[in-house]
């Protein structure tokens, strides 16, 4: 006998034969949305299942595969009407900084990315507002013992509106090319098989490492170290690779650095050891 499970949020269900499921459930989370639903078995006992882990393997059965595509879901920012604007933030600023593993294996790539650069070009600016300001304390004091006339004709007021204009703009421009360019450097290597979309929604949520632009100075540089490794892991999951592949294509343009620099160098030190041959 069988048992249709039905999540009242998002309308997944699973035809599950009753004896797997465990006796005294009263209770599941949808392995796809992620919120609670009651069971209607009330010759069961009241427990509530709390791991979503072990809810999904109840719907799925045991030693029963996931099914493609019923598993991946928008990120709790996506949900924010759901549950509301700060938790929708927090909840992704979360995930993404601790446990990107599972929130980019989860992660839908059909659904547009308006949500992702919405998310991206809010956190990614408010990092950049916040690195460009503790750099201007740093550099102030320097720039004013030059005494140079540009900065005394510039005036200090346009600084900051002009910055909220250039920064949203300068960010989304950043996020575009270079979501573009590590996706062909993913598709070189055979890493980039879920789509462009799937790539620039790991580059947009990883933006969440911006926040660290406001501890001073050193926070934007542990941002990018920190970001990198969200990459490299949420590309993996997303994209459903390997890590060797990611890491490979993130190598790509070092190396093609490094020969261009030997290219460089290689002329020069001819040039150089044949004049002082010459003396």
């Amino acid at each position: 006998m069988t048992k249709e499970l039905i999540c009242p949020y998002c309308q997944f269900s699973k035809e599950v034969p009753k004896e797997k499921i465990p006796e005294g459930t009263k209770g599941a989370l949808c392995p796809r949305c992620g919120q609670h639903f009651a069971l209607s078995l009330p010759e069961d006992g009241p427990r509530l299942v709390t791991d979503k882990a072990a809810a999904d393997r109840e719907l799925r059965g045991p030693g029963e595969e996931p099914e493609k595509g019923t598993e991946r879901r928008g990120a709790p920012w996506e949900k924010r009407s759901e549950v509301g604007i700060w938790q929708g933030i927090y909840q992704t600023f979360k995930a993404a900084l601790f446990s990107p593993a599972r929130l980019f294996g989860g992660l839908t790539f059909t659904d547009g990315i308006k949500e992702p650069l919405a998310f991206g070009l809010l956190v990614g600016s408010i990092g950049s507002m916040f690195g460009l300001f503790w750099q201007f304390l740093v550099l102030s004091g320097g720039i004013s013992s030059f005494d140079l006339p540009l900065f005394d004709q510039f005036p200090i007021g346009l600084v900051f509106p002009a910055l909220l204009v250039v920064i949203p703009i300068y960010v989304t421009v950043r996020m575009f090319l270079y979501s573009t360019l590590l996706h062909l450097l993913l598709l070189v290597v055979g890493g980039g098989k879920n789509g462009y979309e799937a790539t620039f929604r790991v580059v947009s949520y990883s933006q969440a490492t911006h926040a660290l632009g406001l501890i001073p100075i050193l926070g934007g540089w542990i941002g990018e170290i920190w970001q990198l490794i969200i990459q490299i892991i949420g590309l993996r999951e997303i994209h459903e690779t390997s890590y060797l592949r990611v890491i490979l294509a993130f190598l790509i343009p070092v190396a093609l650095l490094f020969l261009l620099a030997i290219a460089l160098l290689i002329p020069l030190l001819i040039y150089l050891f044949g004049n002082a041959t010459t003396y």
